[in-house]
């Protein structure tokens, strides 16, 4: 689905499922207020099926279930390519990392990671590091936490 073809009804429905995933199809269209149970319905399988809504999942605490140590990995690729995917990949299968994104500029490859502690942490990141075609690498460590969001301005 292409980003005119969502109306202002839609970002309403999905400003509300960002803040509340277990939002009823009542409770959405009664915020809304002209629309009815049925119609949000419609309009939630639509934007399922069309992949504006990837899916639903609950925002656990990280430090709460033992993942409190924060980690971003900046990594430089020697082969430059199809191997920056490749990769990628298999960083992102790792367990423990968040996201992985190829970039441009001075690195290739950025990682954002949780572990238990800055000692599995730190394994994390030799695993990384001894993958065939990494060369370099560059480690943050937070140790606060401001604001961490998947939310989508709308």
């Amino acid at each position: 689905m292409t980003r005119d073809r969502i109306d202002e009804i839609d970002r309403k429905i999905l400003r509300i499922l960002q803040s509340d995933g277990r939002a009823s199809m009542k409770d959405i269209a009664d915020k809304i207020g002209k629309l009815s149970k049925v119609a949000v319905s419609y309009r939630v399988k639509r934007l399922r099926k069309t992949g504006v809504i990837q899916g639903f999942q609950a925002k656990i605490d990280p430090g709460c279930v033992g993942q409190g140590f924060l980690f971003v990995s900046r990594l430089s690729i020697a082969a430059k390519g199809a191997r920056e995917g490749v990769i990628a990949k298999k960083i992102a299968a790792l367990d423990g990392v968040q996201s992985v994104f190829q970039t441009f500029g001075d690195y290739d490859i950025l990682v954002i990671g949780r572990a238990r502690d800055a000692v599995a942490g730190r394994d994390m990141i030799q695993r990384m590091l001894r993958m065939k075609g990494v060369s370099d690498s560059t480690t943050i460590v937070a140790h606060t936490v401001a604001k961490q969001s998947l939310d989508v301005a709308l």
